[in-house]
């Protein structure tokens, strides 16, 4: 269709205080201060975003920690995420949604994030691995 637009699915959320994300967190609406804010996910947490940058800065490039927003995208595909450092993955190993925003291979009561879908290897911190991502838990 011609000159039609597309809502997009990116979204600018408001971070809880003296939270900071970065790119590939994983995040959860807060659940402890009931305003709508985004938090890093724990290890029982269902994931409903994926950072796509870092948290706001201020006019002198600092970080900001209270009323700071991200840039996100839902969960529900192809993603770039953190997984803790150290993990063993193989392409297709379930991953899920573990503390600190980070992905896991540990199961537990942790819910399910997605599957790996790079070549076999070891975790490093910080860095981003590509993960199918799902919608539900």
């Amino acid at each position: 269709m011609a000159g039609a637009t597309y809502p997009s699915n990116i979204r600018t959320l408001t971070v809880k205080d003296g939270v900071l994300p970065k790119i590939g967190h994983l995040l959860n609406y807060d659940s402890t201060s009931g305003s709508g804010t985004v938090d890093l996910t724990a290890a029982t947490d269902i994931c409903v975003y994926v950072a796509l940058d870092e948290s706001s800065r201020d006019a002198n490039q600092d970080l900001v920690t209270s009323g700071a927003t991200i840039t996100a995208a839902p969960v529900g595909g192809p993603m770039f995420v953190r997984i803790n450092a150290g993990e063993s993955l193989v392409c297709g190993q379930l991953l899920h949604v573990g503390a600190n925003g980070e992905a896991t291979k540990t199961a537990g009561s942790n819910k399910v994030l997605g599957h790996y879908l790079g070549d076999a290897t070891t975790s490093v911190a910080a860095t981003l691995y590509p993960v199918n991502t799902k919608q539900t838990n």
